[in-house]
């Protein structure tokens, strides 16, 4: 009798073993050389739009009654508050 249940017992422990290894998640399956190329393509698109977006713009060139050519930026940086001076320092030379 006792050997009935352990062959039983054998039995359903081998049975669910198969069951118990396909409930383990899969790998996922690796993406294709297509997937890949489009993401490769998209992250480079984007930063050549930042880099681009950062870079300074300038309105066309004019000139001025003196002859000098004068290109204006289009989005000037902000002007700090208070002017950069230099020291005067003693004993210089003033031109």
């Amino acid at each position: 009798m006792r050997l009935q249940i352990l062959t039983l017992c054998a039995y359903v422990i081998l049975a669910t073993a198969p069951a118990a290894a396909q409930s383990v998640s899969p790998v996922p399956p690796e993406p294709s050389a297509t997937e890949l190329t489009m993401q490769g393509l998209t992250k480079l698109m984007l930063g050549l739009q930042r880099m681009v977006e950062e870079l300074p713009r300038y309105g066309l060139p004019e000139i001025t009654e003196n002859g000098d050519i004068v290109i204006r930026r289009v989005d000037p940086k902000p002007v700090p508050d208070a002017p950069h001076t230099r020291p005067s320092s003693p004993g210089g030379v003033d031109l």
